[in-house]
């Protein structure tokens, strides 16, 4: 068999009522070159059985399969190893891939000799439609065609690998791994591969489509106080960013993303956290770290000191309500203003939509006129 032009890492976990649309997908992609990379992570219902039922069909897929239970990150990490084109995509086995994803995915990527490609986001729901203006924001794609990485860049990119198409020769390069033990590892893995990045292609087509069910670690997040509290992980991302960029001399290239990224990923912890003990976890936790590193903090206090003073009320051991957990409070509270919240994101979406879809047809008719 010859080499595969991309290798998809499809990892999976007791997923075996949505596995069959996920492969289907795949098998049936117009790009014929790619090895379909199964990681299973010691399912205990049919999801095995359905993999075997494939196997047979498909020579391009192959199964790995985790020692015992070890997360998403484990499963992601052997599929690399495992992995032998030059480009990488994942997928969870709960979602599945539009019929033309990978070849659309490879052109952008190789046509214009880019470090990344990403494509669109399209969420379905099963649950959590509550969660749809948000996601309308979050998945939404700010920018199109061919782009040089930035701080601004990086930090309105949504961090899903789901939808990106990442050099194998850059994973390798900077030997990123998605970290174990941890939640919101996508964080981490897609932060830290575009600061490594010098361009990025956006492809503004809905390429992946994104299932949001009962049971997944997003819907235990958002969910209410019952459940495990996965939020601090969010910030322990930043520390270990932190020593990824150390470590491969970008830190000076991204220290006012860093700490803009800091953040952003301690107010998601404390604003997800589901006890007020957690919540003093978190703030202790991020204080630690600014007093380890004080030298860097104070230096951003130079360059920036907005953010850093917000990441000084962040971290206060005083109380502090955050405007994200005021607004929730006064969403949950008053539907009147939720509805108008949720038209004011969704007029801001159009917005950014039809600006991009001008810029579109500026860039067509500039190249008419040359020509």
């Amino acid at each position: 068999m010859k080499k595969p032009l991309i290798s998809v890492i499809v990892t999976t976990y007791n997923i075996a009522e949505y596995l069959h649309t996920c492969l289907d997908a795949l098998i049936h992609q117009t790009l014929k070159d790619i090895e379909i990379i199964c990681v299973d992570d010691n399912s205990t219902d049919h999801t095995l059985d359905i993999i075997q039922e494939y196997l047979k069909k498909d020579s391009r897929i192959r199964l790995l399969q985790t020692t015992q239970n070890s997360g998403i990150s484990a499963c992601r990490n052997l599929g690399l190893e495992s992995a032998k084109a030059d480009y990488v995509m994942f997928c969870d086995g709960d979602d599945y891939y539009e019929p033309t994803a990978c070849e659309k995915m490879h052109h952008a990527v190789t046509s214009h000799h880019t470090d990344i490609a990403i494509n669109e986001i399209n969420v379905i729901y099963q649950a959590h439609a509550d969660m749809r203006v948000s996601d309308d924001n979050y998945y939404a794609l700010r920018y199109n065609g061919l782009q040089v990485i930035n701080e601004n860049l990086i930090f309105y990119t949504d961090l899903s690998p789901t939808n990106k198409i990442f050099k194998k020769s850059i994973i390798e390069q900077y030997n990123l791994t998605f970290p174990t033990g941890r939640h919101f590892e996508d964080a981490y893995f897609c932060t830290a591969y575009l600061c490594a990045c010098q361009t990025a292609y956006y492809i503004n087509e809905r390429l992946y489509n994104y299932i949001r069910h009962e049971g997944s670690i997003m819907s235990q997040t958002w969910s209410t106080n019952d459940g495990p509290d996965y939020a601090i992980d969010h910030l322990y991302i930043a520390f270990e960013l932190y020593d990824f960029l150390i470590k491969n001399h970008l830190y000076d290239k991204h220290h006012q993303l860093y700490w803009r990224l800091f953040a952003s990923f301690e107010s998601f912890a404390i604003n997800n956290s589901k006890s007020r003990s957690r919540v003093k976890e978190v703030k202790a936790a991020a204080r630690t770290f600014i007093k380890a590193h004080q030298a860097d903090f104070n230096q951003e206090k130079i360059n920036n000191g907005t953010i850093c003073e917000e990441i000084i009320h962040l971290s206060s051991s005083k109380f502090y309500i955050s405007t994200t957990r005021l607004k929730r409070i006064i969403i949950k509270f008053m539907p009147t203003y939720r509805i108008e919240v949720e038209n004011i994101q969704r007029l801001r979406t159009l917005k950014t939509k039809n600006k991009r879809l001008l810029q579109d047809m500026q860039s067509i008719l500039d190249k008419l006129h040359e020509s």
